[in-house]
């Protein structure tokens, strides 16, 4: 599985030490690429993101009743694909963490919601293929993280994946 490529579960590693705090990154026994903690440490402010969604930047609007969000135009999601929602989903977590001052390596803490339990493998993918592109420490060192499959979302039918993240950094001494 590509996504595990450079993952040693055999050997603890020793904790990561971040301005932040420290990460613990004991590998779950199954195999899975989050992390068993973050500590954080000192003065430090925490961005708690609502969960973004696969949802169309420039074409989606507010729903207005069961009936619209039903309609193509009511709820519009980038596409029906997998990966292309994640990508999405992390692309607004990016914008809405650099607009807080906060960073894609500050994340401490991930949380995934999939409709579908045979998605994981495109979330997963997707999910590399972004950190590999725009914050590499996330899959050298992956965060805490808790993965939900087969729950139900906004937008029967149409939203895939939702990811929530919390961050956190070093405040600012005045």
């Amino acid at each position: 599985m590509a996504w595990l490529e450079g993952f040693d579960f055999k050997t603890k590693k020793a904790p990561v030490q971040y301005p932040w705090g420290k990460l613990y990154p004991y590998f779950h026994k199954e195999k899975m690429n989050w992390a068993s903690a973050f500590v954080t440490e000192g003065d430090v402010d925490i961005c708690f993101m609502s969960g973004e969604t696969g949802r169309d930047p420039m074409k989606d609007r507010p729903v207005r009743d069961a009936n619209d969000e039903l309609t193509p135009e009511g709820g519009v999601v980038v596409s029906m694909n997998i990966e292309d929602q994640t990508r999405q989903c992390l692309k607004s977590i990016k914008a809405g963490l650099e607009e807080a001052g906060f960073t894609l390596e500050q994340i401490v803490m991930w949380r995934y919601y999939l409709v579908h339990p045979h998605m994981v493998w495109g979330f997963r993918k997707a999910f590399r293929d972004f950190c590999m592109e725009h914050c590499p420490d996330l899959i050298k060192n992956p965060r805490n993280g808790t993965l939900l499959r087969g729950v139900g979302l906004d937008l029967p039918g149409k939203m895939l994946v939702e990811i929530e993240a919390w961050a956190v950094r070093p405040r600012k001494k005045a």
